[in-house]
């Protein structure tokens, strides 16, 4: 049985949507899931970089360069607009 590949929108090149593109970087796992959490309830899917890697790691995170949060390159506007507006007080 073949896999099913995604099928690429007519405005997009297959490149851009299968590439990701760093949108976050977090000084911890919990923080980086709740990233992926907000970007979830805008319609946007995140993964976070190497996440299980990262769970042995522990408390080296911060050396490693932080949590990376992922996102298709197609949705990379969108998500750092969402994750640089500021919550009104």
């Amino acid at each position: 049985m073949d896999p099913i590949s995604p099928k690429p929108s007519d405005t997009q090149p297959e490149d851009a949507i299968l590439s990701s593109t760093v949108v976050s970087h977090c000084s911890t796992l919990n923080e980086a899931q709740i990233v992926v959490s907000l970007l979830a309830s805008f319609g946007i899917e995140a993964t976070i970089d190497a996440e299980n890697y990262l769970r042995m790691l522990g408390s080296m995170v911060p050396s490693y360069g932080g949590v990376r949060v992922q996102v298709r390159s197609v949705d990379a506007e969108a998500a750092t607009e969402i994750l640089n507006t500021k919550p009104e007080s």
